[in-house]
């Protein structure tokens, strides 16, 4: 069983309150519109998308992820960017990148469910 202090948080949440300067409806905003913009970004890669477009849209996920401390996801969608840089990815590559990105997003989208939970528990307390 794995110890909560070794688990590896899928969003950084003290990143998340400096972008957001601690307020939690401002917070709550922007996971919002990154949980809706989930499913646009995912059609972006989608493997029959053209090798400089499909890059686009690993990129724009990626600065996305990054907004918000989900350093993982960010990393994948680096990775992937990189490898549409060095030229131009088979539709095979491109799903083999897309599935991992598609994984990391899930997670990253059910921790802002989780998340979105939580502030809404908290405001009900004060």
């Amino acid at each position: 069983m794995e110890n909560d202090v070794n688990k590896k948080s899928i969003i950084d949440i003290a990143h998340l309150d400096e972008m957001t300067m601690g307020d939690a409806a401002l917070k709550s905003e922007v996971l919002g519109l990154f949980r809706q913009q989930a499913e646009i970004w995912a059609k972006l890669l989608e493997p029959e998308t053209e090798t400089p477009n499909w890059m686009v849209g690993a990129h724009t996920i990626k600065g996305s992820a990054r907004s918000i401390g989900a350093w993982g996801l960010a990393d994948i969608c680096g990775g992937a960017e990189e490898a549409a840089k060095s030229g131009i990815l088979s539709k095979d590559e491109k799903f083999m990148w897309r599935e991992q990105i598609l994984q990391a997003l899930d997670d990253v989208i059910i921790e802002i469910a989780n998340l979105e939970h939580k502030i809404a528990m908290d405001s009900l307390k004060s």
